[in-house]
């Protein structure tokens, strides 16, 4: 994972570059043309037509799915079964890093040059072809503006840029049935059923996506192709989803339906072996006598279309906040520092370290959550061991962080720093005030600790 990690640190240049060489006016694209704009600069001047974009609240999200996002083929290594450095796994291809950082350019240009507010970024680098997983890169606004300004230094803007791989499980769910549509008038069933289905699956489980008798050979492409409207997924279990699609009929070869008509399906895929495949179809219309199209209406717990807000799609924003975002940054910070200090290798067998930010309730508050294990093996009490010196040189180091970041950002919304350190049961807490006076060296840390 370091290496991803890594890499993917080097991609925060591209912003870095655009914010000194960007010559838009402050006005260039308008907030109601956002994605259209992004979308133009990504085709006609890098040849990368496949990205989406939404805004929601005041979070722009860009979804970039890509064919090969790591060098190491994933497939060839599992059936070899021999991984010589796990960190080489993680290694992005040439490729795949010129496409972010031309992304990247992209977006730094249309968000600095927009009238829409907006405080954060979030930028989505998915394998779609093979593995599913999603390099995304977090970044805040005003930190591009306090780069170019001068105001932070280009390291302390890396700090900033947060980046995490996940998994991306709609994108491996909904792998098989875009193929099947993507390949639904070029394929014969018999070859659809092979390619994309489970090994018992029969060609009249797709005989309801043609207008007569499936052709005996490859049918010729033409006319439209079916046209993928909406398409989302909702897990079964770990084996299986449901993905539902509302589709425009193809070219003639498919359902003998006006070309306006929109169609709604449910697909149950389950994985089998290396990939997942297509298990069964469950049409939402069906043809009368007379070729009219009608839907089917089920029972009121089964109408799943009128709960898809809930269901997962390939591409999905949430709103960043700055509470949220302040906690992950320094999540991660901590994890460097600590990869980094001689001393915390040395005197700690384990360390994880957890930032939160809770705003649901009053009062505001950042939150700790502190798991060691020291190297000796002297029994610590519980209640002692926040008060052991290498533990308090940990939270030294941490808390320190936490007041460079807060200062960092003037936030100041938040009473206090709560600290967790199990198995001891007692809340400790680091009221925000007394925090300046361990920065000013007026208290050391061991002082500033206290309880409700």
């Amino acid at each position: 994972m370091k290496s991803i990690l890594v890499r993917s640190g080097l991609l925060v240049l591209g912003i870095l570059w655009a914010t000194t060489h960007c010559a838009c006016t402050p006005r260039s694209y308008p907030a109601d043309q956002l994605k259209e704009a992004l979308q133009k600069i990504c085709i006609d001047e890098y040849g990368i037509e496949n990205v989406d974009a939404k805004v929601v609240d005041k979070t722009i999200g860009v979804y970039l799915p890509l064919n090969k996002l790591f060098i190491t083929d994933f497939g060839d290594v599992l059936k070899g079964g021999k991984i010589k450095n796990i960190d080489s796994l993680f290694e992005p291809s040439p490729e795949a890093l010129d496409k972010v950082e031309d992304v990247l350019f992209s977006l730094s240009r249309v968000i600095l040059s927009t009238d829409r507010s907006l405080d954060f970024y979030v930028l989505q680098a998915t394998d779609v072809a093979k593995t599913g997983l999603q390099l995304t890169l977090t970044g805040y606004i005003d930190d591009i503006k306090r780069v170019r300004l001068w105001d932070i230094s280009r390291n302390e803007y890396r700090k900033r840029v947060l980046h995490e791989l996940r998994l991306n499980q709609a994108v491996l769910w909904h792998k098989p049935v875009r193929a099947f549509f993507e390949n639904l008038d070029r394929m014969t069933p018999e070859a659809l059923l092979e390619k994309y289905f489970v090994r018992d699956a029969t060609v009249d489980m797709i005989q309801l996506f043609f207008d007569r008798p499936a052709p005996a050979v490859s049918p010729a492409t033409t006319g439209r192709r079916w046209e993928l409207l909406d398409i989302r997924s909702m897990d079964l279990d770990r084996q299986s989803a449901a993905v539902y699609v509302k589709a425009k009929p193809g070219s003639s070869l498919a359902l003998a339906v006006p070309p306006d008509t929109t169609l709604e399906y449910l697909f149950l895929a389950t994985q089998d072996v290396d990939q997942a495949r297509i298990l069964r179809i469950i049409p939402f219309q069906y043809r009368e006598s007379d070729g009219s199209v009608q839907k089917i209406e089920f029972p009121q717990d089964l109408r799943i279309d009128e709960n898809l807000a809930k269901w997962h799609e390939e591409f999905m924003v949430e709103p960043v906040r700055l509470g949220p975002f302040l906690a992950m940054q320094l999540t991660r910070r901590m994890q460097n520092i600590i990869f980094a200090d001689e001393r915390i290798r040395n005197t700690f067998r384990q360390v994880k370290v957890e930032f939160q930010y809770v705003d649901e309730s009053m009062p505001h508050r950042f939150t700790l959550d502190l798991d060691v294990q020291l190297r000796q093996y002297a029994y610590i009490p519980p209640r002692s061991l926040v008060f052991h010196e290498d533990v308090l040189y940990l939270l030294g180091l941490a808390s320190r962080e936490f007041i460079n970041v807060m200062r960092g950002y003037q936030f100041a919304d938040y009473e206090y720093l709560g600290l967790s350190v199990p198995p001891d049961p007692t809340e400790w807490v680091l009221k925000s005030e007394n925090l300046e006076l361990l920065r000013k060296n007026k208290i050391d840390i061991q002082g500033l600790l206290t309880t409700f």
